[in-house]
């Protein structure tokens, strides 16, 4: 398999974004595309044929066939990762067979764990940086993820998710999302939900497998990380903009996440965006 390209868009809504990610168009023969939303709503057009976009959900086009990207409205900008890659004939027989087959609507807005969403960041992220062999680690990461997202297997993450829903881990997922930009604590998101800090971080962990305060943490750099590509901010004023008490906690935090400082990833992401985006 190889990666041919690997892009993160945060909050696409108009401008030179909309129209370089959301044009109308198709992919070489062989390549196929990964489109996972993580939040908003929209429309993905495919061919003849329009899909409704929702959080955490994910699409995968084929060689040639035609897709677009059209957000519904200004207050539910939609947030995605979008992969394009191309597997090996002679060695994928077997992924091949399972993305190319079955009823062409089988791999249209798939759901998908909350939690895959910082697997596919770091394919993203393992993509754009090719020292060290982390491109062939993006590779490796991304097949294993297709195994188990059109394998029909059912893993844990899957069970997890049948028997474990909890409605009050659904409106805490949705108030971090919404309130990305703010600083609470664990025992106030609690105190919201009206539950003990104690049983709420059991049911959060029990659903996500990581603690609330760690995921909150994650969206907020995968929010970052963007406004690092996408705008000339400083640094101080991304940290600001997040909530995170000064740009020395959130250079640490954001490296810990990356495994790039914040100039680092600015670095090496807006160097792969300015080959792809038309002047």
């Amino acid at each position: 398999m190889r990666i041919k390209d690997a892009v993160y868009v945060y909050k696409l809504v108009g401008g030179n974004k909309l129209a370089w990610h959301g044009r109308y168009h198709t992919h070489d023969p062989g390549d196929y595309e990964v489109h996972f939303f993580i939040e908003g709503s929209g429309a993905f057009l495919l061919n003849r044929s329009t899909y409704t976009i929702a959080g955490n959900q994910l699409f995968l086009t084929k060689p040639r066939e035609f897709h677009s990207i059209f957000p519904n409205a200004v207050r539910r900008p939609i947030s995605y990762y979008a992969i394009l890659f191309e597997p090996d004939p002679e060695t994928e027989g077997d992924i091949l067979a399972l993305i190319s087959g079955g009823c062409p609507g089988n791999h249209r807005g798939i759901p998908v764990e909350r939690r895959d969403r910082f697997l596919i960041e770091e394919v993203h992220r393992l993509a754009g940086d090719t020292t060290g062999g982390n491109g062939k680690a993006a590779e490796y990461l991304l097949l294993s993820l297709l195994y188990r997202w059109f394998g029909g297997g059912e893993g844990p993450d899957s069970k997890l998710s049948r028997n474990a829903k909890n409605e009050y881990v659904e409106r805490a997922l949705g108030t971090m999302e919404q309130l990305v930009r703010e600083k609470f604590n664990v025992g106030e998101l609690a105190d919201r939900l009206g539950l003990s800090e104690e049983h709420f971080i059991r049911l959060f962990h029990k659903k996500l497998g990581i603690p609330p305060f760690q995921y909150f943490t994650r969206l907020k750099i995968e929010a970052a990380s963007s406004f690092l590509v996408d705008t000339s901010l400083k640094v101080q004023d991304v940290a600001d903009h997040f909530g995170f008490e000064n740009p020395f906690h959130f250079s640490r935090i954001f490296k810990k996440c990356t495994g790039l400082s914040p100039l680092e990833y600015r670095r090496t992401f807006s160097r792969i965006a300015a080959v792809q985006l038309p002047p």
